[in-house]
C-alpha cells in the first residue's frame, strides 16, 4: 500500500512509464476476460448510445468497443496510459466516436445518468484496499448510469471474498442481474509456477496459448464457483 489510501496518478504514471504492458493484456485470460465482459454487455444492452470505460489503461479493452456503440467515452488517470489508448484506437476503421481522457476514478467527471453500459474491470482493489474508498468509486460511477443502464464490474479476488463484493455493490443501491465467474482458478496456479520464467519463450507461449487457458478453465468450471480467482458483476440502478 502507498501513504494514502489508494493509488493515486504519480503512482501510475510511474507504472506506466517503466512497464509497457503491466498488466499482463497479452496473456490469454486478460484477452479471455474482455471476451467474456464484452458478450455480457452485448447481452444486457445490445444497442447501446454511449459506453464509459473506467481506468482504461493501454485501450486493451477500449478498441474492442469499436462498432458496440457510436460514443465510447474512456478515461485513465495516467497521461502515459490515455496516449497509448488515443494511438490504438486512431486507427481503427469504424464509425465510433472515441472520447478518451485523462480523469480520476474517484471523481469522473461526467453528466449523470449519461451513460448506457459502463465497464469498470479491475480498478476498485486495483485502486485501494480501503472499503470507503472503493465505496465512493462505485457510487460515483453508478450514478453516471442512466436508467436501465448496466454497469459490469470484475475484480481479481479469492473465491472467498466473492459474498463481501456483492454485499459492497448492493450497499451503494445497486441491483445485480448476473453474476460473472471466469473460472480461472487453476490458470493462475499455473502463472504463479511459471512466475519465475516468464520472461522465457516457454513460458510466454503458454501463458499466451488460448488452448492451455480453455483447458484449464474446463477444470475451473467443474469447481463451480471456487474454480474463480476472477469474478464479475452485472449491476443496475434499483432507481
Amino acid at each position: 500500500m502507498t501513504d494514502v489510501p489508494h493509488k493515486d496518478a504519480v503512482y501510475y504514471e510511474r507504472l506506466y512509464q517503466t512497464h509497457a504492458d503491466p498488466w499482463s493484456y497479452a496473456e490469454a485470460a486478460e484477452q479471455a476476460k474482455y471476451r467474456i465482459t464484452l458478450a455480457a454487455a452485448r447481452r444486457w444492452q445490445p444497442c447501446p448510445q454511449r459506453v464509459l470505460e473506467v481506468a482504461c489503461s493501454l485501450g486493451y479493452l477500449t478498441h474492442q468497443l469499436a462498432g458496440y456503440a457510436p460514443d465510447v467515452y474512456a478515461f485513465d488517470v495516467s497521461e502515459t496510459a490515455v496516449a497509448q489508448t488515443r494511438e490504438r484506437c486512431r486507427s481503427l476503421a469504424t464509425t465510433t466516436h472515441f472520447d478518451i481522457r485523462i480523469g480520476d476514478a474517484i471523481e469522473p467527471d461526467y453528466p449523470e445518468a449519461y451513460f448506457d453500459v459502463i465497464f469498470l474491470e479491475d480498478v476498485l482493489r486495483e485502486i485501494t484496499e480501503e472499503a470507503t474508498v472503493r465505496a465512493r468509486i462505485l457510487r460515483n460511477t453508478l450514478r453516471l448510469l442512466r436508467p436501465g443502464g448496466i454497469l459490469i464490474l470484475t475484480d481479481y479476488q479469492q473465491p472467498g471474498h466473492q459474498a463481501g463484493y456483492v454485499e459492497e455493490a448492493e450497499a451503494q443501491g445497486a441491483r445485480i442481474v448476473e453474476k460473472l465467474y471466469f473460472h480461472d482458478r487453476y490458470w493462475f496456479r499455473l502463472r504463479g509456477f511459471l512466475k519465475a520464467l516468464r520472461r522465457t519463450a516457454l513460458a510466454k507461449a503458454l501463458l499466451r496459448s488460448d488452448t492451455v487457458y480453455r483447458a484449464l478453465t474446463r477444470l475451473g468450471a467443474s469447481k463451480g464457483p471456487e474454480g474463480s480467482k476472477h469474478f464479475g458483476l452485472i449491476l443496475r440502478t434499483l432507481s
